[in-house]
């Protein structure tokens, strides 16, 4: 019966070996060292799957470099990629992969790259109770599952899910003495003729968690048919920045920043954008270093604006940025300082 259980150390249920683990989070570099003791490679997990543009370029440069990339696909799971956790041991294995081929020890993952979170497939349950337990059941097991490996995050679970509270992020940037548009998210229709009074109509709006354009708020949208819509979602409104919008990624302490020259009031909407690399000041360069360390982020996509007077106002923190147009336009190495970081090198 003995050979029927499964060693605590990992998630699969085969006999192994264990690999000595530690309550504490290990450095890539330490775990790269206990690997080569046991002659596996490290593994790096990325979020996200071969369909996302983003994802694969990261996975084959990876690979490129002589390191061992694996696909965290969360559809698969639990139709075709199983996972065992262990809870009492403080380890575990990632179980059989997709194609059945591969089995991933926890404790072989040095670091992870959440590039994007591609949603769940549910079983086919007609029982209502049904089907919201098991949407339940598996939420849960990823999410247990991402909280215990012990290693670097890109970036980590918790400041992934702090990016859909926009306006607490605000608010953290802005009490750490970042400047910040003036802002408001409400659905009441008062409040936002008031603000758009006291801004002498100078204001924008966009969702509050993001997802659309931004746009510039008319006359029009004040009557009352328009903020009626209110009453079916808050929306986020606020001063309208002239200016430059300038993007700044950052990995680790480094920082690539370009301006972005446009046409359009929301530069996502231009394709024909110009991207120039810029030099920072030094006082912006550590506001950007100041908003990655309170929201948590070790790799980020900063958007700002730089007013005609040289004003630099912050508008958001990505935890999960696209930089492959921008790396390509501007002639920086972003992917590469991310991989270096990845790889602990």
């Amino acid at each position: 019966m003995d050979r029927l259980r499964p060693d605590r150390r990992f998630f699969s249920f085969r006999p192994k070996t264990a690999l000595p683990h530690s309550a504490e989070a290990i450095s890539p570099h330490e775990a790269q060292r206990t690997a080569r003791l046991y002659n596996r490679p490290m593994s790096i997990l990325i979020i996200g799957a071969p369909e996302e543009a983003h994802a694969a370029f990261i996975y084959e440069k990876i690979r490129a470099r002589g390191g061992h990339p694996v696909y965290f696909d969360t559809r698969q799971f639990p139709a075709s990629l199983k996972i065992s956790l262990c809870p009492d041991e403080h380890a575990g294995n990632l179980g059989q992969l997709a194609d059945g081929s591969e089995t991933v020890p926890l404790s072989d993952i040095q670091a992870v790259y959440w590039r994007y979170h591609m949603g769940l497939n549910l079983p086919p349950l007609k029982e209502q109770f049904l089907l919201d337990m098991a949407h339940r059941e598996i939420e849960s097991t990823i999410g247990s599952l991402f909280r215990m490996l012990d290693c670097l995050w890109v970036n980590s679970p918790e400041a992934i899910a702090m990016h859909a509270y926009k306006t607490y992020q605000l608010q953290l940037m802005h009490q750490a003495g970042i400047r910040i548009p003036q802002t408001l998210v409400t659905n009441d229709a008062v409040a936002v003729q008031e603000f758009y009074e006291r801004l002498n109509g100078e204001v924008i709006f966009k969702p509050v968690r993001g997802g659309a354009h931004t746009e510039k708020l008319k006359p029009e949208d004040l009557r009352p048919h328009r903020m009626k819509e209110l009453a079916k979602a808050p929306v986020q409104f606020q001063e309208l920045i002239e200016g430059v919008d300038v993007r700044v990624y950052l990995v680790k302490d480094e920082l690539f920043a370009g301006e972005i020259r446009s046409t359009t009031l929301d530069f996502r909407a231009d394709l024909q954008a110009e991207i120039v690399p810029v030099t920072l000041p030094d006082p912006v360069a550590e506001d950007c270093r100041t908003l990655a360390r309170v929201l948590g982020l070790v790799f980020t996509g900063i958007d700002v604006r730089r007013t005609p007077e040289g004003e630099f106002v912050f508008l958001e923190g990505n935890p999960c940025p696209m930089f492959m147009h921008f790396e390509q336009q501007s002639g920086y190495p972003i992917s590469d300082r991310l991989v270096d970081l990845l790889m602990g090198q």
